[in-house]
């Protein structure tokens, strides 16, 4: 097992601290241009001195110049950060009141000989230190740049106000006023043009709202990627505790702070959650699920069961030996599901009063589940698994949707609505953004579409877990290895316990089953005899076969003559159509108090004869069955399977 690295990554999105070391030898002549300049500054002065040093013109022209210049050093130094504009200003404007005072008292009389001196040395470090510095560390400087024009780029917006700008890490940030009557809402759709002013990408530049009002927030850039650099998978982050004691750790956001995943619920703190994914091809979405699963497998009380009817065991693989039920059939997908939501849940809802709580907790008789579905899209309308989101919180099950796209023709809105946490990957540049974080992420600054498979691993996440104002904060997360998860969930095998009595007897109908062996036949009393095969009608107690029934003489010889079967050519006489649906809903009634759960058109053969109608018929009185207020079956799948719903 890997050793756990540090709770808290370094400074500045992990990226290497700042270093001063340089070498001069590439290139030395940038460090020699201030001592050379401040050398030939004497002999300049002693010339000046000469022909004007008695001219109060000149000296009136040389204050200006100073002055002059030393303003274009403070406008100029604003493309090059903060601290390297002050310097350069402050030494242009002591290096023009030398000049002025040496050309009027000549720069070989004290004290000008003395300030030329020092001034000298002085001014040559400090223009060298800068110089290192920027050359250590570029990123930083492209930092302060950042901070040196967002005023300006923001201050073209509309009469909006923003603060002073502040440099943390890697980050600039300032605070925004909007003029009475104006929102934010300005500022957010200028996002391209402040990126633009900027000459940074649009996803750089977000947006935090105040709470509080609609005219003030916070606008953030980050004008360096802080993770380009792969992130290496640390390991489990809990190993041996509770599901619901620590979420689920799975990659770094661009700050340095740890993203992680709670899936189960606190009184007051935050509800229990289902997990949305969504990512296009290439954009990491399998690699994070594997660590997130491996993550889960680790703790004590989680069951993990996945369904995957496209790529089969292909993607869970490395994890494969801890789950407790992987599905890769679509029939057995839709037994589980229905299962699911007419068994499982019910159970494990009535389980869980009484032992008088309202959700799942830590230390209860029920394991946690979740149940992951790869490739949701075939199963999103599947109305068992809307039932499945509607409830299954309060029975201690996440339900975990991966696919590409969430569209409204994959995916109904009473599905949808029923996730709180929403992880966005890289999307195609041609899909809406909103249909897979809020509009108030994107709004923020939240681009998805702008990575698409360009950038692996770079996700949002929206989770009741999370405060609101890091939503739209960019996230990686971690890379493992194939065979270091499957050592994981090995490894940690011990610490899983058992899926509860409960979940167990309810799943049962779903759950695969061995191979039950024949048992052997009585063993004869003779030892001789007991490798000798018994025929399996000579176990049966009281059944001679060579006795005939007592109804049968054996003396007389057996008619063979076929009996005719007598057919009827009449049609038979329809019903009317109320009679018709009268009779179909007493006979599925009465399948249902003879224990059946499904019917099919197959199965209704008598009421086809009973009500005279064809299959036409039936299959339109089957669907409306299936509707209104009270539906009395629910359609299974597009086979013409129908589970019945109620009886009464």
């Amino acid at each position: 097992m890997k050793r756990p690295r540090s709770a808290r990554m370094p400074r500045n999105g992990g990226l290497s601290p700042m270093s001063y070391t340089a070498d001069l030898r590439t290139a030395a002549l940038p460090y020699l241009v201030c001592p050379a300049g401040c050398v030939l500054a004497w002999p300049a002065a002693a010339a000046s001195h000469h022909w004007w040093g008695s001219n109060p013109w000149a000296a009136a022209g040389i204050t200006a110049a100073g002055g002059g210049l030393t303003a274009l050093t403070w406008a100029a130094g604003r493309a090059r950060g903060v601290i390297r504009q002050r310097v350069a200003t402050l030494l242009t404007a002591s290096g023009s009141a030398w000049a002025l005072g040496a050309t009027i008292g000549a720069p070989w009389e004290r004290p000008w000989l003395d300030l030329w001196a020092g001034g000298t040395v002085v001014a040559s470090v400090a223009v060298g230190v800068m110089r290192l510095m920027a050359k250590a560390n570029p990123d930083e400087q492209t930092t302060r740049t950042t901070a040196g024009g967002l005023a300006e780029a923001v201050a073209a917006l509309k009469d909006a106000r923003i603060g002073r700008p502040k440099v943390d890490g890697a980050k600039v940030k300032a605070s925004i006023t909007m003029p009475h009557g104006e929102t934010l809402s300005d500022v957010e759709g200028s996002r391209d043009s402040i990126a633009s002013a900027l000459d940074v990408a649009p996803s750089a530049v977000r947006v935090h709202r105040d709470p509080d009002s609609v005219r003030t927030g916070r606008i953030e850039v980050v004008p360096v990627d802080q993770l380009r650099d792969t992130i290496p998978w640390a390991g489990p982050s809990a190993p041996g505790r509770s599901v619901g004691d620590a979420p689920l750790r799975f990659g770094i956001a661009e700050d340095g702070e740890q993203v992680a995943l709670w899936l189960t619920g606190r009184p007051g703190v935050r509800p229990a959650t289902h997990v949305r994914a969504t990512g296009m091809t290439g954009s990491g979405k399998t690699e994070w699920a594997l660590v997130v699963m491996t993550d889960y497998l680790t703790r004590a009380d989680g069951a993990l069961v996945v369904v995957d009817t496209v790529k089969r065991d292909q993607t869970v693989k490395p994890v494969k030996d801890g789950l407790a039920l992987l599905i890769t059939e679509d029939e057995h997908a839709e037994a589980f599901f229905d299962v699911l939501a007419e068994k499982v849940i019910p159970a494990r809802t009535e389980a869980l009063g009484k032992e008088d709580l309202t959700e799942w907790m830590p230390g209860c008789s029920l394991s946690h589940l979740m149940v992951w579905v790869e490739e949701s899209a075939a199963w999103s309308g599947h109305p068992a698994l809307v039932q499945v989101a509607e409830r299954a919180r309060s029975a201690g099950i996440s339900l975990v949707l991966s696919q590409q796209r969430w569209t409204h023709d994959r995916a109904p809105t009473s599905l949808r609505s029923q996730f709180a946490t929403n992880v966005c990957f890289g999307i195609d540049s041609r899909d809406d953004p909103t249909l897979a974080l809020s509009g108030e992420t994107v709004d923020a600054g939240a681009s998805p579409e702008t990575w698409g498979s360009s950038k692996p691993g770079y996700l949002y996440i929206e989770s009741p877990g999370i405060p609101t104002g890091r939503w739209a904060i960019p996230c990686r997360s971690e890379l493992a290895q194939r065979g270091d998860l499957a050592a994981a969930v090995v490894g940690w095998a011990a610490v899983r316990q058992p899926l509860d009595p409960v979940t167990a007897r309810a799943l049962a109908p779903v759950m695969p089953t061995d191979t039950v062996k024949p048992s052997p036949g009585p063993r004869s009393a003779a030892g001789g005899d007991e490798d000798q095969e018994v025929p399996a009608m000579a176990t049966r107690p009281g059944v001679n076969p060579n006795d005939p029934p007592d109804d049968v003489d054996p003396s007389k010889e057996l008619d063979t003559t076929p009996t005719p079967r007598r057919f009827s050519l009449a049609l038979p006489k329809q019903t009317s159509p109320e009679e018709a649906r009268t009779i179909l809903r007493d006979h599925i009634t009465a399948l249902a108090g003879q224990g059946h759960t499904e019917v099919r058109p197959a199965d209704l053969g008598d009421v086809l004869a009973a009500t005279g109608y064809g299959a036409a018929w039936l299959t339109k009185a089957l669907k409306e069955l299936t509707v209104g207020d009270h539906p009395l079956l629910m359609a299974v799948n597009r086979n013409g399977r129908y589970r019945i719903l109620r009886t009464a």
